[in-house]
């Protein structure tokens, strides 16, 4: 029997643990701390000066907010799921580094990085000012800088050269992306013979009228724009697209979110006194911006999926 209406709402689950009550994350959450998920950012003997913003802001990312998401995700990850999620990404494309690669909405970089320690040449493009400048520092300081090209670029205006790319990758890069349709033109355009085209992004999979959708919508740091999957589906076909697959992988992403806070309970607990109330309240902050996009999940608002595409001409 599905027991989920006995259970407490997400965010009333959020609070309970950060209290130390029973009815927080429990047994159920799904363990991806295997030898490639992140692990906590490690001590810095050099740490570089941090801001200490005292009001948090989720709607930029400032330093903090970028502190506080790796304290949740990992060390240079600022999104659930962590290497365990970009390696299940990446794995089918088979890349090399013959391959010309590009990402989509990098963020702090962490799949480009990801993808350079495996010998890949990465050009990457993130619309964030501040991410983008972040992600260039965290590859030098990993030594890889050579084997990445990190841009901030809105990507409403790249353009690319001609059968020039062999392999396009996107988590949750896309959701802002104002012409979607545009974007994609450019990108068959783009695509070499037997091309690659994998990306995940937000659905719009429930009526744009409701309560939730409104709540999600006014709460959205960066206001989406969402195809349905009916759509999304047709635009891919009629431009020219095989799919390999398209698939709903809402529920892994929502495991990745719980597993992330849950770890981060566990990290405060022996931590104790060092945990401060602005650091409490900017990882509150954080997460009711997700136990808002779970609600809408839940609803079946939004979904995520994971598309996979070819290019057979």
């Amino acid at each position: 029997m599905n027991d989920d209406h006995d259970r407490p709402g997400w965010r009333d689950r959020l609070r309970a643990w950060w209290h130390g009550e029973s009815q927080g994350f429990g047994p159920e959450v799904q363990d991806f701390r295997s030898s490639t998920q992140p692990q906590a950012p490690p001590v810095d003997d050099n740490p570089a000066p941090v801001i200490d913003d005292t009001t948090p802001n989720i709607a930029i990312w400032s330093p903090r907010r970028q502190q506080i998401v790796q304290l949740l995700f990992g060390e240079g990850i600022h999104q659930p799921g962590g290497e365990a999620q970009l390696r299940a990404m990446t794995a089918p494309l088979g890349l090399n580094p013959n391959m010309s690669v590009t990402e989509l909405g990098c963020g702090l970089g962490g799949m480009t990085r990801l993808l350079a320690r495996d010998g890949i040449w990465v050009d990457a493009y993130e619309p964030d000012q501040a991410l983008s400048d972040a992600a260039l520092t965290l590859a030098r300081r990993e030594g890889i800088k050579q084997r990445t090209n990190i841009k901030h670029a809105l990507l409403d205006d790249i353009q690319f050269k001609r059968r020039s790319l062999d392999a396009v990758l996107s988590k949750e890069g896309l959701m802002s992306v104002q012409d979607k349709r545009l974007l994609l033109t450019k990108l068959r355009a783009a695509m070499k013979p037997g091309g690659q085209l994998m990306f995940t992004d937000f659905l719009l999979t429930g009526p744009e009228g409701s309560r939730v959708y409104e709540v999600w919508l006014d709460r959205e740091p960066v206001k989406p724009v969402l195809l349905t999957p009916d759509d999304l589906q047709a635009e891919l076909e009629g431009l020219g697209f095989t799919i390999m697959f398209m698939e709903d992988v809402t529920e892994e992403y929502k495991a990745g979110v719980i597993d992330a806070f849950a770890r981060y309970a566990a990290d405060i607990k022996l931590r104790g006194s060092e945990v401060t109330d602005n650091e409490r309240d900017w990882v509150i902050a954080e997460g009711e911006h997700w136990a808002i996009r779970i609600s809408a999940m839940d609803a079946h608002i939004i979904r995520l999926y994971r598309c996979f595409c070819r290019v057979l001409d």
